[in-house]
């Protein structure tokens, strides 16, 4: 009797398409369905602006949503991996693909109307610009 020898590394991959293959029927890309994967972001204040980055390498400006919903941030999109080819075969597939959304909960004081994106070399720029103070207005009254 030959042995039957385990290739941990086919597994992982049959695995992984097995998964991928389940959340896109679970609801990938819906509302409360399952994402792929999620981008690693930072999120900074100026004294104009809330800035977002978010990292997309290998993600095209078409392949990009960001849109205000209930007063959050969300930035989803996907990141295809093509197979057209059969050759390579792969061994090791670790970059993540798929569909992705992360949610950002934005704080008062914002002005969701007027954010403004940019996608560069891989790094997602979001910038929700702060609204401008009010100033308080100051009324005056001469009683007689």
């Amino acid at each position: 009797m030959g042995k039957s020898q385990w290739d941990a590394w086919r597994f992982r991959g049959e695995f992984r398409e097995q998964m991928e293959r389940f959340l896109e029927e679970a609801g990938q890309g819906q509302p409360g369905g399952a994402y792929l994967w999620t981008p690693l972001a930072d999120v900074l204040e100026t004294a104009q602006a809330l800035v977002v980055l978010v990292e997309l390498p290998g993600v095209a400006a078409g392949q990009v949503l960001v849109e205000i919903v209930d007063g959050d941030l969300v930035v989803r999109g996907e990141r295809p991996f093509s197979r057209e080819d059969p050759e390579p075969a792969y061994h090791v597939v670790e970059r993540a693909h798929g569909a992705f959304a992360r949610r950002f909960p934005l704080p008062a004081g914002v002005d969701g109307a007027g954010v403004s994106a940019t996608l560069r070399d891989g790094l997602l720029t979001v910038t929700v610009p702060k609204r401008a103070p009010r100033t308080p207005a100051r009324y005056s009254l001469v009683v007689e």
